[in-house]
């Protein structure tokens, strides 16, 4: 077999060419501390990459949603336990309204604080979240969601929509109530509903009129109830998050460990490699000289 000299410088500066190659590639993971710096490096492994990367994008992004559903979930809680309290005083003040030894004048005066109370009420149902954003409005989050026509008549302008957030590959938590469901929606003695501005504002006007009405009393613990159990509701939501933010971090965890092991470099393997690399290059550069000075013009 005759092999020609052209033939023979070309796969002499191939093979040193091949070496060089794989050196660089070997620096190139020492410097980045990556095993897998390019596709090529190792198909199945990039190809895990990336759907690890992928895994861990989507988690993360569910950890962000729990972080916002979380804040309006406790947002709600406050605002609902004021409404407690208000509503709590209320009562209080009716019950003292309803005392007979109370006249007229004493009575115009816990008017006046109970309509203070009303417009408390008022505020915290029209209260908006950290993006200004209604919380008590349904799907109509830019619109307040509580009117009145300051003659008592007390509307709700929102929707009873119910927002679900994705906080998991198969979790959905609402992240609040409709304002319809918490005041408005009040079981009345007479049947049908009375929202608790409604029953607010007819507290006052008894007792501007001083003809307090005991019915005030049962309809307001109706309305303390309702949110009672809105609160419970808004509570275990609450703790379905905590538990779901539990299982993202782990799932995290694992991910990131995986993502590791596939992707980081065995330091001590690829510095031992690298200086095997560096021999058999000096090598065929070596074996390159000496071949060359093979060439027959050299004996003419």
């Amino acid at each position: 077999m005759r092999i020609g000299t052209l033939n023979m410088f070309r796969q002499g500066i191939g093979a040193i060419i091949d070496r060089q190659t794989d050196l660089f590639r070997t620096q190139q993971q020492l410097s980045s501390g990556k095993r897998i710096n390019r596709p090529s490096d190792d198909p199945s492994g990039a190809a895990q990459l990336v759907g690890l990367s992928e895994s861990l994008k989507v988690t993360r992004q569910y950890q962000r949603n729990i972080d916002s559903i979380r804040s309006r979930l406790e947002l709600e809680d406050s605002s609902l336990a004021a409404v407690g309290d208000a509503l709590q005083r209320a009562r209080e003040l009716t019950i003292q309204g309803l005392n007979d030894t109370n006249g007229p004048e004493e009575r115009t005066g816990i008017a006046k604080e109970i309509r203070q109370i009303l417009d408390e009420v008022k505020g915290l149902a029209n209260r908006t979240d950290g993006t200004g954003e209604y919380l008590f409005a349904g799907f109509q989050g830019q619109t307040a969601p509580f009117t009145d026509n300051g003659a008592g008549v007390f509307s709700f302008v929102g929707d009873q929509g119910q927002r679900f957030v994705q906080v998991g590959a198969a979790r959905q938590i609402a992240d609040g109530d409709s304002g319809f469901d918490v005041f408005m929606k009040i079981p009345a003695s007479g049947g049908g509903f009375e929202d608790v501005f409604t029953t607010l504002n007819k507290l006052a006007n008894d007792l501007e009129a001083n003809t307090p009405n005991p019915a005030t009393l049962d309809q307001l613990d109706k309305a303390m109830n309702n949110i009672t159990g809105i609160r419970a509701t808004t509570g275990a939501r609450q703790n379905a998050v905590d538990r779901q933010e539990t299982v993202n971090v782990a799932l995290i965890s694992q991910l990131e460990n995986t993502r590791s092991i596939v992707e980081d470099l065995d330091y001590a393997e690829a510095a031992s490699r690298l200086n095997k690399q560096s021999v058999t290059l000096q090598a065929a550069q070596q074996a390159f000289i000496k071949v060359q000075n093979l060439n027959l013009f050299n004996f003419l």
